[in-house]
């Protein structure tokens, strides 16, 4: 196949054990996300590497699972227009360093936004920062999100691009959300799923210093 969309390896912003992250050479609203190579996923659990090397579609999965849980939370019952507490997603586009899925940024200053991990180990959170995570770990709640990898890594902070026209700051769930579990007992009903979240809050609090409120679901410094 062509490739629709050329980019500089070069060019890379990110990169993590899954996906390196480009910035959209044409839309700067956009992110592209092309999915690693076996031999590049360093770092990671041996059994993990092995099961992905034997059953390599396993490694297209993360993939489903994110678009169906975007289409679940964005065809949902909820009063409109809802505000999305995780990244909006655009499909599939062919690159020349492979296939890619297409996301919108979180941009700070035209950079990319900085993540809670960033400005946890940076020091406290700034009220305001608390506030934006706190609000969107309620819109978590809210609209029943499953989110299977919620690090710190993956919420950022910045602004998304709006037809042109740069959003509010918040925080944003860019990675992690879908039940990606073996046993996806996270879809088994917002009952089961509410336990997810309370154990990922929970994990990110212990990894961040902050305190999580279990009654109130809110962290505090």
């Amino acid at each position: 196949m062509v490739p629709m969309l050329y980019l500089d390896p070069e060019n890379v912003l990110a990169s993590g054990t899954q996906r390196a992250i480009y910035r959209h050479p044409t839309d700067p609203e956009k992110l592209v996300k092309v999915l690693r190579d076996i031999p590049l996923t360093t770092g990671r659990a041996r059994l993990a590497t092995l099961t992905e090397k034997y059953f390599p579609h396993i490694r297209k999965r993360w993939a489903r699972k994110e678009y169906q849980e975007y289409l679940r939370l964005m065809l949902g019952p909820w009063p409109a227009p809802i505000h999305p507490p995780i990244s909006h997603m655009y499909g599939f586009v062919q690159t020349n360093l492979g296939l890619a899925c297409l996301s919108d940024a979180v941009l700070d200053n035209d950079a990319l936004g900085t993540t809670l991990k960033s400005k946890s180990a940076a020091g406290p959170l700034t009220s305001e920062d608390l506030a934006l995570l706190n609000d969107t770990i309620a819109r978590l709640y809210r609209y029943d999100v499953r989110a299977g990898d919620m690090t710190a890594r993956n919420f950022v902070f910045g602004h998304r691009q709006i037809g042109g026209v740069q959003g509010p700051r918040e925080c944003v769930l860019v990675d992690g959300f879908g039940d990606i579990h073996a046993i996806p007992v996270r879809s088994w009903g917002r009952f089961f799923n509410r336990f997810g979240l309370d154990d990922g809050c929970k994990r990110l609090a212990h990894r961040t210093g902050l305190t999580w409120d279990p009654t109130s679901r809110q962290f505090s410094l």
